[in-house]
């Protein structure tokens, strides 16, 4: 079974981001191109202060719209202009600027919410209006005899709140299925560990939290010896069950804050966050030396077999990917050539 960290997804929130920097744009468009014409057709009708309100949804969307491709405080863009949208459509309602319109336009504020803001501050932000939108219009139309109308707040609070309902599932759903498929591009179906897609993407995280905090990390690399001869002789089975033998040992000697990864067919890596070279030895050691014990059993035979591991210490041989995955690369089959079994003094020597 995977460790804590292997149950992680690989953090890549700008795909998130992305997701809603494009859907802001067309809804700022379309914002600011219904409050323009709202805000004219208002002015027409003598409806001054509304039409001045609604003008300035107009500039706040175009100015977001200058801002939403580079900003890094979107979520409080985003905010300011729910804020500003839902704070005009509840004075129209209040002055009896929008009368009953306004609250259908109030209606668009879950859906809108979810898509924007997510599920916790979308949720927020929609029981508020909802609150204040069906107080203020209970409020600008009592019943015929003044009182409160008790059918106007039914049907006015179920309509909003079918509305809150259907966006929070289906914004739910959303995020579950992109979760989900996240989850399976993120790992290796065989050995369940991240697989090559996400390691360069994970290597610029640490090393950007490393660099902010002046502390060395490892990269490992491990290859099993010999598995081309290994496949042949038992099969491709056999060389399934070591491939998944090997990366449970792999979790079993690692950390909850370590990352693994299958990047090839035999070969796997290693992210040790906040680790020295000679921790890394240590680890490497203990690993190399119990999976040269390991003799799994395959149609009642056992199999042994070894690994050969090699090491490259950020920032010391390296300070980006390539070069430090290369030298770590090259001290693997440095190994290799020295044999399986004396890999290890090899692989971990740091010019």
């Amino acid at each position: 079974m995977p460790s804590r960290s292997f149950m992680r997804s690989p953090a890549m929130w700008e795909d998130e981001v992305a997701y809603r920097r494009t859907l802001l744009r067309i809804i700022l468009w379309v914002i600011a191109l219904l409050a323009f014409a709202l805000s004219l057709s208002n002015l027409h009708h003598d409806v001054k202060t509304v039409s001045i309100l609604e003008s300035c949804i107009t500039l706040y969307c175009l100015l977001f719209l200058l801002r939403v491709q580079r900003t890094s405080h979107l979520h409080w863009w985003t905010s300011g202009l729910m804020l500003t949208v839902g704070g005009v459509i509840i004075y129209g309602m209040y002055s009896k600027g929008l009368y009953t319109d306004g609250f259908y336009w109030l209606l668009l504020m879950p859906p809108v919410n979810m898509l924007l803001l997510g599920l916790l501050l979308g949720g927020v932000f929609t029981f508020c209006f909802g609150v204040l939108g069906v107080s203020v219009m209970l409020w600008a139309q009592p019943a015929l005899d003044g009182s409160l109308d008790v059918a106007l707040l039914i049907n006015a609070s179920v309509s909003y709140l079918f509305l809150w309902g259907m966006s929070h599932i289906f914004e739910y759903k959303r995020v579950q299925m992109v979760r989900q498929l996240r989850e399976i591009a993120a790992r290796d179906p065989l050995t369940g560990l991240h697989n090559r897609l996400h390691l360069e993407n994970i290597f610029g995280q640490i090393a950007v939290s490393h660099t902010a905090a002046n502390t060395p990390f490892t990269l490992l690399l491990l290859d099993i010896d010999h598995f081309k001869h290994i496949n042949d002789e038992n099969g491709h089975e056999a060389g399934d069950l070591i491939l998944c033998q090997l990366s449970q040992r792999m979790t079993v000697h690692t950390r909850a804050s370590d990352w693994l990864f299958r990047v090839g067919g035999e070969e796997f890596c290693i992210l040790l966050p906040k680790t020295h070279k000679a921790d890394a030895i240590e680890l490497a050691e203990r690993l190399r030396t119990d999976i040269e014990k390991l003799a799994p059993t395959f149609h009642k035979h056992p199999i042994h077999f070894t690994v050969s591991i090699g090491l490259a210490q950020w920032p010391l041989d390296g300070q980006d990917f390539d070069a430090l995955y290369r030298q770590a690369d090259m001290r693997l089959y440095e190994a290799k050539r020295r044999g399986a079994t004396r890999s290890l003094p090899v692989c971990i020597k740091l010019k």
